[in-house]
């Protein structure tokens, strides 16, 4: 019997009306391929332009229900958001919100050196760098809590307040180990250097009281992992020895917004943003996005790179199967990331941020094709 699930798709803003219809090329072959049945919803537009365009008053499709959200066996969204509307939109929004409200306290952020690329750390071959940013994604410094002092007009102080607690902390390290275990998400299990499957803790102990707390929980969960080998570092030195030694790295797990900001840096390190998929998941939910944003100064000329998109959609799918127990979505996974490896390497098609003068449409499509003769 056929199992069917129920995805969310959403569109976003700039560069996403072109790189989430590559996605549902990619996850309708998937269906073909493996022998399952998606019913995908929409997509639905949602974001900054669509918020304009609808009088400042609505952010998303009003035929996005909140039992929709929350009944989806997986959801994913391309890049919102766009630079002259940082600040206006009314707070909540996607996917902000999305985050606290399903409880996807975790954010995956693989950085690989697939074949055929190049990073900008000359000399590093393909699977050389392969480690993943794990990210908490509930605390820190985007709780939205805080505020602004103004007299007389003028703006003079803005306040932010950092939180991070004990169960927050424990559980995305916890998830950070049993990555670890399993290898999802990386090219192979382990370190590239030496095999090992380690967790790295990265943060600033010492300096803020935040992150005592969080390399205490650390050191207090990880003899409960004497499988998974153990290492800490200052989130400053950590991107440092990031680009000395990338190969070192297995699991990475930080703070909210250090992962922010170093899952940046490390699409840089695997050769563009435009490589970087990323998942935020957590017990009964998940939603998939790149790492990157959405691009307004290339959009609408067709020429953005898919694979973000691309593989988040297929994390997604590797979730999925982990929750239902579907086999068959967990090897789709490994086919769509097998499939875009396989066009990497080749190096028929390359977008512009590779190098080649590709379009978005022609990447996608030879994804596809990929897919299909791997099986």
């Amino acid at each position: 019997m056929t199992r069917s699930y129920k995805i969310l798709a959403l569109k976003g803003d700039g560069i996403a009306h072109e790189i989430v219809p590559e996605a549902i090329s990619v996850l309708k072959a998937s269906e073909e391929v493996y022998g399952f049945d998606l019913e995908i919803l929409g997509p639905y537009d949602l974001g900054a332009q669509f918020w304009v365009d609808h009088d400042r008053e609505e952010v998303w499709d009003p035929a996005i229900t909140e039992e929709m959200i929350f009944e989806a066996d997986g959801i994913f969204k391309g890049p919102v958001g766009l630079p002259q509307y940082v600040g206006l939109m009314p707070r909540p929004y996607l996917p902000v919100n999305m985050r606290p409200d399903l409880d996807v306290y975790a954010n995956i952020r693989p950085c690989r050196l697939r074949p055929g690329v190049k990073s900008v750390l000359v000399g590093r071959e393909p699977g050389e760098i392969d480690y993943v940013i794990l990210r908490e994604n509930t605390e820190q410094m985007y709780v939205g809590i805080g505020g602004y002092l103004s007299r007389g007009g003028d703006t003079e102080m803005g306040v932010d307040t950092y939180v991070q607690t004990r169960r927050g902390c424990e559980r995305v390290i916890r998830y950070g180990f049993e990555l670890a275990r399993s290898g999802d998400y990386k090219g192979r299990p382990g370190a590239p250097s030496d095999g090992k499957r380690r967790l790295t803790g990265a943060a600033k102990w010492g300096i803020c009281r935040a992150d005592d707390l969080f390399k205490e929980t650390f050191e207090r969960v990880a003899p409960e992992y004497p499988d998974v080998g153990t290492d800490l570092a200052w989130v400053d030195a950590w991107s440092y020895w990031a680009l000395m030694r990338p190969d070192y790295y297995d699991i990475v797990v930080m703070p909210n917004q250090y992962g922010d900001i170093l899952s940046d840096m490390s699409g840089a390190v695997q050769g563009s943003l435009g490589l970087a998929g990323a998942l935020n998941a957590g017990e009964d939910h998940c939603y998939a996005e790149p790492t990157h944003g959405s691009a307004p100064d290339i959009a609408g000329r067709a020429i953005a790179n898919p694979t973000s998109m691309i593989l988040s959609v297929g994390m997604m799918l590797n979730w999925i199967g982990d929750k239902r127990g579907d086999a068959k979505l967990k090897a789709a996974w490994k086919g769509i990331d097998a499939a875009v490896d396989r066009v990497l390497g080749e190096g028929k098609v390359r977008t512009p941020d590779l190098g080649g003068s590709d379009g978005t449409s022609s990447f996608g499509r030879a994804v596809v094709e990929a897919l299909r003769a791997e099986n």
